[in-house]
């Protein structure tokens, strides 16, 4: 394994189990006594598992992944048992909508005009053989063009395009779908099948289908209402300009 895909392998590991603490933390004000002291033994668990991961890096040993996979595991059905969160608990698959892509060797006219008539605010871009590759905003488009100074024409996806891109397979839960918004203050995130590009979710995905689905009760809400607060925060540089 080389050093990149080691540190890959490590960051995805830790990713995992920031996904379950939150996933976790969120429902804490609704947990009785007994659940709470059962929460913290499971989160006491997950820092030490992450610092061991952080501490070893390379070295890391062959089962640290099964180790993290059985402690998602075992995060998922206590929120399962102590929260009832059924109305999040489909997969995507059920929920996602069609993706349109656009290529890296594209202009940014293509991606705008995507956006202009799919009426959206994104556009993954994928490789020759449907891989996803990156993913484009419509703040990338206009900041590109405004600090570069020239047409969309003459600007290419690939130059623009973010290549850090948050996504989920078809088997994934709303839940955890919710949890990834807010880590990343993202509002849409495109849904993969073996690296390949099948379809896309968005926050009014969620909000139309608990607004419509009898199973999601008050507390389904309530995640979504702090999902998009959660989005909605400033990044650091905007709350600082903001102070002065």
């Amino acid at each position: 394994m080389t050093q990149a895909s080691s540190a890959r392998s490590t960051q995805h590991l830790i990713d995992a189990l920031a996904t379950a603490r939150e996933s976790a933390r969120l429902q804490a004000h609704l947990l009785s006594l007994e659940a709470r002291d059962r929460w913290q033994e499971l989160e006491s668990r997950i820092d030490a598992l992450q610092s061991r991961i952080e501490y070893e890096g390379e070295r890391m040993s062959a089962n640290a992944a099964d180790r993290v996979r059985e402690l998602t595991e075992a995060v998922k059905e206590f929120i399962r048992e102590h929260t009832g969160h059924r109305g999040l608990e489909i997969p995507v698959g059920q929920l996602m909508q069609p993706a349109r892509a656009c290529r890296p060797t594209d202009t940014l006219n293509e991606p705008a005009r995507l956006m202009w008539e799919l009426d959206c605010g994104a556009v993954p871009v994928v490789d020759e053989a449907g891989h996803l590759v990156g993913i484009l905003t419509d703040r990338d488009i206009c900041m590109a063009a405004y600090t570069r100074g020239k047409p969309l024409a003459a600007l290419s996806v690939e130059s623009t395009m973010s290549r850090h891109v948050v996504a989920v397979s078809p088997r994934d839960t709303l839940e955890s779908v919710a949890v990834l918004m807010r880590q990343n203050q993202v509002r849409r995130i495109p849904v993969v099948e073996r690296g390949r590009l099948v379809g896309i979710v968005t926050l009014a995905d969620l909000a139309r289908y608990c607004d419509r689905a009898p199973e999601a009760k008050h507390q389904e809400r309530d995640v979504l209402v702090h999902t998009l607060a959660a989005i909605s925060q400033p990044e650091p540089a905007a709350r600082s300009l903001a102070a002065e």
